[in-house]
């Protein structure tokens, strides 16, 4: 766009300066004749003297304005609504009549919208409103308008989304629902605000926010966005007030690099005496640790021996070896008592001992 105008430019220039060129050789031939026309009378000099009252011609170049449209290929890219009002404000630009606003269009259109219009009949190919309807109904919203609805109703500020981010998704989510609904949105400016509001991810400045609409409630959008942001930016490092959540922090960060200097608090050397009690409540706590590790020890319940079966089975019934209990017809053997056994050993333990001190 900017090498196009620079060519005009260069043009305009170069007009002029034929321009001034031929008035500059237009008024040395009329000196010329005018001085012919004094040296020699008669017929000649009347000649000349019609020649010099005969008014001068300009040259007057009309250069078309230029507005560059964009091509549409379909799915991808530019929308069919935001190409559609493009090319319609260069054909206004450009003064073009109906048949070559529809050659406009077409040569505008590449990929599968091209060939989509291309296999059509010549009389739709012809007609620029026909065309843009058939774009509309392949390229266009293909949700209802109650999805969209919900859609908008239902957006919220999102993590690390600054405020400017947000207010411009609800407007393109309003732009969609007004061109889905069958009939206008009187209120959709209020709709717009309130849903920022609502749905503001800091608390606080939601209730900024909502004290500002009760006291104007005329305020548009963008006067209550701008006053989200000033209070955002009040809110930076150096303020009274903490910074709101939906800043970015590059952002924080540059303009706390900007703004006043913060005094930065020098760590004061740490008394003698106090590191001589921490490293004593650091001892104490390694003790009480230990402790609490040998009392869990003693506490733990010891591990079972696990149950030798080396040995011969033996009946529980009749004390016999091989076989089980259950599996027993023997008579029951009287049951031991290994308390006597025990005194009779330590009696005989006793006289043994008494006999080997006598001798």
């Amino acid at each position: 766009m900017e090498e196009e105008i620079q060519q005009l430019r260069e043009l305009v220039l170069q007009l002029k300066a034929d321009n001034e060129q031929l008035r500059h050789e237009r008024t040395t031939s009329l000196g010329g004749a005018s001085g012919s026309a004094s040296a020699s009378p008669g017929p000649t000099g009347y000649a000349s003297g019609a020649g010099v009252s005969a008014p001068v011609i300009e040259r007057l170049v009309v250069i078309p304005r230029d507005c560059k449209c964009p091509m549409f290929s379909g799915k991808s890219g530019i929308s069919i609504a935001e190409w559609v009002e493009d090319v319609q404000a260069c054909a206004r630009a450009r003064y073009l009549p109906a048949a070559e606003q529809a050659l406009f269009m077409v040569d505008h259109l590449e990929g599968e919208a091209k060939e989509e219009i291309k296999f059509r009949p010549r009389e739709e190919q012809r007609d620029p409103g026909r065309v843009l309807a058939i774009l509309k109904e392949l390229y266009g919203c293909s949700q209802s308008y109650v999805t969209l609805q919900q859609a908008f109703f239902s957006r919220q500020q999102l993590e690390g989304e600054t405020l400017q981010e947000f207010s411009l998704a609800l407007m393109s989510l309003m732009a969609r629902v007004e061109r889905q609904a069958p009939i206008g949105i009187p209120n959709a400016g209020v709709l717009l605000r309130d849903q920022f509001v609502e749905h503001v991810l800091d608390g606080s400045l939601q209730r900024e926010l909502k004290q500002l609409v009760r006291r104007q409630p005329t305020i548009t959008l963008l006067e209550l966005r701008g006053e989200a942001i000033r209070w955002e930016r009040e809110g930076l490092p150096g303020g009274t007030r903490g910074r709101s959540v939906s800043l970015p922090t590059a952002y924080g960060l540059q303009c706390g690099v900007q703004g006043r200097p913060h005094q930065v608090l020098q760590a004061r050397p740490q008394e003698p005496g106090l590191d001589a009690v921490m490293d004593l409540l650091k001892r104490q706590q390694e003790q009480l640790n230990q402790l609490t590790m040998t009392v869990a020890s003693l506490q733990a319940p010891p591990p079972l021996a696990p149950i030798s079966r080396s040995g011969p089975l033996i009946c529980r019934r009749c004390q016999q070896p091989g076989h089980f209990a259950h599996e027993c017809d023997g008579e029951r053997a009287p049951p031991r008592r290994r308390v006597n056994s025990v005194a009779g050993y330590d009696t005989q333990a006793r006289s043994s001992s008494s006999q080997q001190s006598g001798n």
